[in-house]
């Protein structure tokens, strides 16, 4: 994965300004549910890790940006509980099957450079009835001029702002990928009108949900 130093700094600086705002709220609102050992994919400038509710045991997070990573250094030391920061991405998760309790999703899907494969990996580690945490900025309804623009812009967002996608159809994603995204919400209230509308909430793989139903 390319470097991106200088949007690292610009997003941790938009990161801090959001945990201010709705963004904050809206992390711990997607983390409540989780518990035992949690995965957060990407972890950003740390944010993630202040929002941690107490039924988490253990934290296991990926970042494959060294700038990242030492933004997030010192909310890695304060954490509530012990956390192992991976310079790893998520197409290549090095963890074993079933290993994981709860994941975090949260402005990352966006960036990676293969989506799809993130999410089998996802599936791959994570443990039968476990979590996934949702928290994307997401395309815009098909054919709503926000759609358009995210559409036109695309392009030259994405190599501004370190790989970002801000029309990732991220729901159709989860869908592909065999979790039922029934337990996600759209957030219209907007930031950045390119990286708006938000999706958040709680996914299982469909047959969990199939199995729970019964």
């Amino acid at each position: 994965m390319p470097s991106h130093p200088v949007f690292a700094r610009v997003y941790a600086v938009l990161a801090a300004l959001g945990e201010r705002a709705h963004v904050g709220r809206w992390r711990a609102a997607t983390l409540s549910g989780a518990s035992g050992r949690l995965l957060i994919v990407g972890l950003g400038p740390g944010h993630d890790l202040t929002h941690l509710p107490s039924a988490v045991t253990e934290v296991v997070a990926i970042e494959p940006e060294p700038s990242m990573r030492r933004i997030a250094r010192h909310r890695v030391a304060a954490a509530s509980r012990g956390v192992h920061l991976l310079a790893a991405s998520g197409e290549r998760l090095p963890l074993a099957d079933d290993s994981i309790d709860a994941m975090l999703f949260a402005f990352v899907l966006c960036s990676v450079d293969q989506p799809t494969k993130v999410l089998a990996e996802a599936d791959r580690v994570l443990r039968p009835g476990g979590t996934v945490h949702v928290l994307e900025h997401v395309r815009a309804a098909d054919e709503s001029r926000r759609a358009r623009r995210q559409d036109r812009i695309a392009p030259l967002w994405r190599r501004c702002a370190g790989g970002c996608r801000p029309n990732l159809r991220v729901r159709a994603l989860l869908d592909a990928a065999g979790f039922d995204t029934s337990g996600l919400v759209n957030e219209t209230k907007p930031a950045l009108p390119v990286v708006s509308p938000y999706l958040r909430g709680v996914a299982v793989r469909a047959n969990d949900a199939a199995r729970c139903s019964r």
